[in-house]
Protein backbone atom coordinates (compact mmCIF):
# COMPACT_ATOMS: atom_id res chain seq x y z
CA UNK A 1 0.00 0.00 0.00
CA UNK A 2 1.53 3.29 -1.49
CA UNK A 3 2.10 5.76 1.41
CA UNK A 4 -0.37 8.65 -0.45
CA UNK A 5 -2.76 5.71 -0.50
CA UNK A 6 -1.91 5.34 3.18
CA UNK A 7 -2.72 9.27 3.79
CA UNK A 8 -6.03 9.39 1.67
CA UNK A 9 -7.56 6.29 3.58
CA UNK A 10 -6.65 7.81 7.05
CA UNK A 11 -8.06 11.31 5.45
CA UNK A 12 -11.70 9.87 4.49
CA UNK A 13 -11.32 7.27 7.97
CA UNK A 14 -11.28 10.45 10.01
CA UNK A 15 -13.87 12.13 7.99
CA UNK A 16 -16.31 9.44 8.41
CA UNK A 17 -15.40 8.03 11.81
CA UNK A 18 -16.35 11.68 13.22
CA UNK A 19 -19.96 11.74 10.91
CA UNK A 20 -20.71 7.82 11.69
CA UNK A 21 -19.85 8.88 15.29
CA UNK A 22 -21.88 11.77 15.17
CA UNK A 23 -25.18 9.69 14.49
CA UNK A 24 -24.40 6.83 16.14
CA UNK A 25 -24.20 8.53 19.89
CA UNK A 26 -27.65 8.30 20.71
CA UNK A 27 -31.18 7.94 19.42
CA UNK A 28 -31.40 11.64 19.78
CA UNK A 29 -28.37 12.29 17.34
CA UNK A 30 -30.07 9.71 14.52
CA UNK A 31 -33.47 11.86 14.44
CA UNK A 32 -31.46 15.18 14.47
CA UNK A 33 -29.96 13.51 11.27
CA UNK A 34 -32.83 12.06 10.07
CA UNK A 35 -34.50 15.32 10.26
CA UNK A 36 -31.74 17.42 8.89
CA UNK A 37 -32.80 15.30 5.36
CA UNK A 38 -36.52 16.45 5.83
CA UNK A 39 -35.89 19.43 3.37
CA UNK A 40 -34.01 17.43 0.78
CA UNK A 41 -35.92 17.50 -2.84
CA UNK A 42 -37.31 14.21 -3.94
CA UNK A 43 -37.05 12.46 -0.92
CA UNK A 44 -40.32 11.57 0.35
CA UNK A 45 -41.26 11.73 4.13
CA UNK A 46 -41.57 8.10 5.04
CA UNK A 47 -38.53 7.12 3.21
CA UNK A 48 -36.45 9.87 5.85
CA UNK A 49 -35.91 7.70 8.75
CA UNK A 50 -34.61 4.75 6.67
CA UNK A 51 -32.37 6.54 4.32
CA UNK A 52 -31.14 8.37 7.39
CA UNK A 53 -30.12 4.84 9.05
CA UNK A 54 -29.11 3.44 5.64
CA UNK A 55 -26.47 5.98 5.55
CA UNK A 56 -25.44 5.77 9.37
CA UNK A 57 -25.12 2.04 8.63
CA UNK A 58 -23.04 2.70 5.34
CA UNK A 59 -20.41 5.06 7.09
CA UNK A 60 -19.60 2.85 10.05
CA UNK A 61 -19.31 -0.44 6.87
CA UNK A 62 -16.71 2.34 5.67
CA UNK A 63 -14.71 2.93 8.89
CA UNK A 64 -14.83 -1.00 9.89
CA UNK A 65 -13.18 -1.08 6.27
CA UNK A 66 -10.90 1.48 6.35
CA UNK A 67 -10.27 0.21 10.40
CA UNK A 68 -9.02 -3.16 8.87
CA UNK A 69 -7.21 -2.35 6.22
CA UNK A 70 -4.98 0.40 7.17
CA UNK A 71 -2.95 -1.35 9.65
CA UNK A 72 -3.02 -4.68 8.09
CA UNK A 73 -2.90 -3.66 3.99
CA UNK A 74 -5.17 -6.18 3.10
CA UNK A 75 -6.75 -4.88 -0.34
CA UNK A 76 -9.96 -6.12 -0.77
CA UNK A 77 -11.12 -4.58 2.36
CA UNK A 78 -9.82 -1.17 1.38
CA UNK A 79 -11.05 -1.22 -2.00
CA UNK A 80 -14.49 -2.46 -0.51
CA UNK A 81 -14.51 0.51 1.61
CA UNK A 82 -13.24 3.04 -0.79
CA UNK A 83 -15.86 2.10 -3.44
CA UNK A 84 -18.26 2.78 -0.69
CA UNK A 85 -16.96 6.13 0.19
CA UNK A 86 -17.00 7.35 -3.03
CA UNK A 87 -20.52 6.21 -3.95
CA UNK A 88 -21.87 7.67 -0.58
CA UNK A 89 -20.06 10.73 -1.70
CA UNK A 90 -21.21 11.24 -4.78
CA UNK A 91 -24.59 11.04 -3.63
CA UNK A 92 -23.89 13.40 -1.00
CA UNK A 93 -22.42 15.70 -3.45
CA UNK A 94 -25.68 15.40 -5.88
CA UNK A 95 -27.99 15.67 -3.01
CA UNK A 96 -26.35 19.07 -1.84
CA UNK A 97 -26.26 20.53 -5.11
CA UNK A 98 -30.19 19.62 -5.77
CA UNK A 99 -30.82 21.04 -2.37
CA UNK A 100 -29.35 24.35 -3.55
CA UNK A 101 -30.96 23.95 -6.50
CA UNK A 102 -34.38 24.12 -5.30
CA UNK A 103 -33.07 26.44 -2.59
CA UNK A 104 -34.13 24.46 0.37
CA UNK A 105 -33.58 25.35 4.06
CA UNK A 106 -31.35 22.01 4.67
CA UNK A 107 -28.75 22.13 7.23
CA UNK A 108 -25.60 20.08 7.36
CA UNK A 109 -25.74 17.68 9.67
CA UNK A 110 -22.61 16.26 8.05
CA UNK A 111 -20.97 15.80 11.16
CA UNK A 112 -23.45 16.25 14.43
CA UNK A 113 -24.95 19.51 14.22
CA UNK A 114 -27.36 21.28 11.66
CA UNK A 115 -26.32 24.60 12.55
CA UNK A 116 -25.02 25.52 9.11
CA UNK A 117 -27.52 26.00 6.08
CA UNK A 118 -26.22 23.81 3.16
CA UNK A 119 -24.07 25.94 0.77
CA UNK A 120 -21.60 26.06 -1.93
CA UNK A 121 -18.95 25.47 0.86
CA UNK A 122 -20.43 21.73 1.04
CA UNK A 123 -20.26 21.08 -2.33
CA UNK A 124 -16.67 21.84 -2.78
CA UNK A 125 -16.43 19.81 0.73
CA UNK A 126 -18.04 16.37 -0.40
CA UNK A 127 -16.26 17.04 -4.53
CA UNK A 128 -12.72 17.13 -2.88
CA UNK A 129 -13.88 13.72 -0.31
CA UNK A 130 -14.84 12.08 -3.52
CA UNK A 131 -11.65 12.83 -5.60
CA UNK A 132 -9.70 11.79 -2.46
CA UNK A 133 -11.83 8.20 -2.62
CA UNK A 134 -11.41 7.67 -6.63
CA UNK A 135 -7.69 9.27 -6.45
CA UNK A 136 -7.42 5.92 -3.21
CA UNK A 137 -8.90 3.37 -5.53
CA UNK A 138 -6.86 4.30 -8.47
CA UNK A 139 -3.70 3.79 -6.85
CA UNK A 140 -4.68 0.74 -5.78
CA UNK A 141 -2.46 -1.59 -3.64
CA UNK A 142 1.41 -1.37 -4.29
CA UNK A 143 4.50 -2.20 -2.85
CA UNK A 144 4.96 -2.61 1.04
CA UNK A 145 5.41 0.75 2.93
CA UNK A 146 7.93 0.89 6.23
CA UNK A 147 5.70 0.88 9.53
CA UNK A 148 7.37 4.87 10.05
CA UNK A 149 6.68 5.95 6.98
CA UNK A 150 2.94 4.62 6.71
CA UNK A 151 2.39 6.13 9.85
CA UNK A 152 3.80 9.73 9.32
CA UNK A 153 1.40 8.88 5.92
CA UNK A 154 -1.76 8.66 8.10
CA UNK A 155 -0.85 11.50 10.43
CA UNK A 156 -0.85 13.83 7.29
CA UNK A 157 -3.92 12.18 5.97
CA UNK A 158 -5.40 13.00 10.22
CA UNK A 159 -4.35 16.66 9.56
CA UNK A 160 -6.19 17.03 6.43
CA UNK A 161 -9.27 15.35 7.42
CA UNK A 162 -9.91 17.51 10.55
CA UNK A 163 -9.34 20.60 8.48
CA UNK A 164 -11.81 19.24 6.27
CA UNK A 165 -14.25 18.36 8.61
CA UNK A 166 -13.76 22.25 9.70
CA UNK A 167 -13.75 23.69 6.22
CA UNK A 168 -17.21 25.84 6.68
CA UNK A 169 -15.66 26.97 10.34
CA UNK A 170 -12.51 27.86 8.53
CA UNK A 171 -14.78 29.45 5.28
CA UNK A 172 -16.27 31.42 7.98
CA UNK A 173 -13.56 32.96 9.10
CA UNK A 174 -12.82 34.57 5.69
CA UNK A 175 -15.95 34.70 4.61
CA UNK A 176 -16.14 38.23 6.49
CA UNK A 177 -12.68 39.79 5.42
CA UNK A 178 -14.01 39.52 1.50
CA UNK A 179 -17.39 41.21 2.46
CA UNK A 180 -14.72 43.89 3.67
CA UNK A 181 -13.01 44.30 0.66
Amino acid sequence: MPYLQVGLMALLWLVFTVSAASKTRGAAAQRAFAESLRPLPGLPGRWVGPVAAMITVAEVLVVAGLTWALPTGAAAPAVAALVLAAVLLAVFTAGITLALRHRTAARCACFGSAERELGPVHVVRNAFLLAVAVLAILIGPGAEVHPAGALLAALTGAVAGFITIRLDVLFDLFVPMRKLG
